[in-house]
């Protein structure tokens, strides 16, 4: 099917053609041939790269030009930086009214309205954006004609799975429903999906470039289609003989390990072997890379670590890499200097970063929360087996698994034949369905049992559990919202209270909402509050309640340097959580003790030496911990604890920039970070007043400041009283 032959607007075709697309993929036709560009909505289960995101892009110039508004939704912040990119080429369609489509991104703040997005014609958003801005203002819901879902399959997932079918529940809902695309390369049960959602289906294992899965074992790599052939053997593992013998070949390699440390080593080992595939140019490529890394503002071990691989053609890239180093591989890999790149396989599951080769090197998981492996699940071993092949470079893409034990047949069976698990609704977990059902009546007040029970029944969980099993979940959270004082019934109908306003609007869990209202109830009851240090009892609340993440256990190293802090500073604070069972110190001591390094301006490399804890987790911490003291400071005013207030309002800040107090108002300048703030702090320049006074040159001369940014701050002090 050729786009001149679509039934869309001129200025759309002219569009689609313009960014190379001419003739459709067998998925696409397949969507246009069922309706898709009709309004029908549809899911659609093709491999990766199959075209999915262009039948998005089609739906959604349709939808605009008809004056309906898009939104495009994503699991995370880093694919919809990515599809926002992609969607920006609807800005130069032109409306009815003569305007050029308005296409917005917004990933965080929960708490904000979102109010400046309402004019806006294409939103990409996170599926918890979007959320939030939900129970915000539940209008949202009538203002969508076209609702993308990209990564359904996540509904299976227990964090990510219960936002996204709470959101297509909202949509499911007469009488304004809108069209609704659901997006995955993997869903086995897609027809029990398609029949929830109302939706046509469009399932096909077409692919743009060929796949082709094999294994390896004892010196051979066997291929599904039954090729086989020998490889190198070294002493640097069956990951690295195999990358050696596919490289030969030409392409890149993407290794796929089972744990970060595994990951960095294999990337070191790999440097053998990426380094006989350079080109000069490629050489000179990775200097840049190299410096690009080497001159980051705080550099680590970690750094180091990356940095040196890179020059030798390999890398590695995982969750505790910061996020500027993330983007730097992913670029660098992306053009083609980076030979071999090794990966957790949270990879698979975020940025669209396909290789020819693909090495699965482990088929087992380790799971600290039962503390054994497990052999990852079908569904994991699709979305691995899907980064192989570069459409238009490539016309095959190889996934290969290093099989350690058991036999081919056996694996082939598995994992190559068969299909991956089916998708089960989340909200059977009574954590879970707490927070949304609070979510709902906040969103909806003054709903009866009943009106709950028909809402809820348009759920997944609905659609797949008997009609009593779903009143009786319900009924028991309903009681249990209102022991905990979160909503009230009046006449047969439920409100929420403030208390459970809050905690919705703010997107923290009922468990952690509960947990701070304790603590504060606790604090206005104690008779000698001066004993108290009131920001180490807001950060203690913040990383023992059940959001934060990611939590770091305490070692016995940690007590023998930070004795003191536990035992005299905390041993008050203490009581007051051994007195409402809150979760024991032990268990996020060193995520506490590493915040509290941030705050008093230690560098990212010494919080890694002193707690081995990588920059990536760090910022991971840092943000959760902001938003969860942020979430502190809004509960202390509901419940008019004015001191606690001040200090988290404080904390908050201090988190956010990783300074001491004294550094804050020069943080709060465009431009200054803690680094520069502490410069400048130790240049006798220690408020913005001082800055007012001295001269545009002097602050220049100021090592890590320069001309350029001297001006930006002098422009800045013009606004300021």
């Amino acid at each position: 099917m050729h786009v001149d032959s679509l039934p869309l607007p001129e200025q759309v075709k002219s569009m689609l053609k313009n960014l190379g697309y001419r003739t459709l993929y067998p998925p696409q036709e397949e969507a246009v041939r069922k309706g898709v560009l009709e309004g029908k909505s549809m899911l659609i289960t093709t491999p990766t790269a199959s075209g999915k995101t262009l039948i998005a892009l089609m739906c959604a110039a349709k939808a605009v030009l008809e004056n309906k508004k898009v939104i495009y939704l994503t699991p995370l912040k880093a694919l919809a930086n990515e599809k926002y990119e992609e969607f920006k080429s609807l800005s130069i369609l032109s409306k009815s009214d003569g305007l050029n489509p308005s296409i917005a991104i917004s990933t965080g703040d929960y708490d904000v309205r979102g109010d400046y997005l309402k004019e806006k014609d294409v939103l990409v958003l996170t599926n918890e954006k979007f959320d939030s801005m939900i129970r915000q203002d539940p209008a949202w819901i009538e203002r969508i004609g076209l609702a993308i879902f990209d990564e359904i399959h996540l509904l299976n997932e227990d964090d990510r799975g219960p936002v996204i079918e709470m959101l297509i529940s909202h949509f499911l809902s007469p009488p304004n429903r809108p069209q609704i695309i659901a997006l995955s390369a993997t869903v086995s049960n897609y027809r029990d999906i398609a029949s929830w959602i109302n939706a046509e289906i469009v399932n096909m294992s077409w692919r743009p470039v060929k796949l082709i899965e094999g294994v390896y074992q004892n010196g051979q790599i066997l291929f599904y289609d039954g090729k086989r052939f020998e490889t190198v053997r070294s002493d640097y593992g069956p990951a690295i003989d195999v990358a050696y013998t596919m490289l030969k070949d030409g392409g890149q390699v993407l290794i796929f390990s089972d744990n970060r440390r595994n990951a960095v080593s294999l990337a070191e080992k790999a440097t053998v072997v990426s380094s006989k595939f350079l080109t000069e140019s490629e050489i000179e490529k990775l200097k840049e890379v190299y410096e690009k890394i080497m001159s980051s503002e705080e550099f680590t071990e970690v750094s180091k670590k990356l940095a040196n691989c890179v020059l030798k053609g390999s890398a590695f890239h995982h969750a505790g890499l910061s996020h500027s180093h993330r983007t730097i591989i992913e670029e660098a890999f992306r053009e083609g200097a980076i030979k071999i790149l090794c990966a957790t396989p949270t990879l698979a599951a975020g940025v669209n970063l396909p290789a020819r080769t693909v090495i699965i090197n482990s088929l087992s998981r380790y799971h600290s929360e039962w503390g054994q492996s497990e052999e990852i699940s079908i569904l994991e071993y699709k979305q691995l087996c899907g980064r192989a092949g570069r459409p238009k470079y490539d016309d095959v893409g190889y996934a290969i698994t290093i099989l350690r034990s058991g036999d081919t047949e056996t694996f082939f069976e598995r994992y190559v034949r068969g299909s991956p698990e089916p998708i089960y609704s989340k909200l059977i977990n009574t954590e879970i369905l707490r927070n949304h059902l609070l979510a709902v009546i906040v969103s909806f007040p003054g709903l009866s049992e009943k009106e709950i029970y028909s809402f809820f029944s348009r759920t997944l969980f609905g659609y797949q559990r008997r009609p009593q099993f779903v009143i009786s979940k319900i009924r028991s959270v309903l009681s249990y919202l209102k022991l905990n004082g979160l909503i009230e019934e009046e006449g047969g109908r439920y409100i929420s209270t403030e208390f459970g306003k809050n905690i919705s609007f703010l997107y923290i869990s009922t468990s952690t909402g509960i947990h701070y209202k304790t603590i504060l109830e606790e604090y206005r009851n104690l008779r000698n509050k001066s004993l108290v240090d009131e920001e180490d009892l807001i950060l203690l609340s913040a990383v023992t309640s059940e959001d934060f993440q990611p939590k770091f256990y305490l070692r016995n190293s940690d007590y023998a340097e930070f004795g003191h802090i536990i035992e005299k500073r905390l041993g008050l604070i203490f009581s007051i959580f051994t007195s409402i069972g809150s979760k024991g110190f032990e268990e996020v001591g060193r995520s506490f003790l590493s915040l509290k390094e941030w705050i008093n301006e230690r560098t990212e490399n010494e919080i890694y030496d002193k707690f081995s804890i990588e920059p990536g987790d760090l910022y991971r911490q840092v943000e959760s911990a902001q938003w969860l003291v942020h979430a502190f400071t809004k509960l202390s005013n509901l419940f008019g604890i004015k001191s606690l207030q001040n200090t988290s309002l404080l904390l908050e800040e201090r988190l956010r920039y990783g300074v001491k107090n004294e550094l804050l108002e020069l943080t709060r300048l465009e431009g200054i970070g803690r680094v520069r703030a502490r410069i400048l702090y130790s240049h006798g320049f220690k408020t913005v007043n001082d800055l007012k006074k001295a001269n545009e040159q002097d602050i220049a001369k100021i090592p890590k400041l320069g001309p350029t940014l001297a001006k930006r701050i002098k422009e800045q002090l013009r606004f300021l009283p």
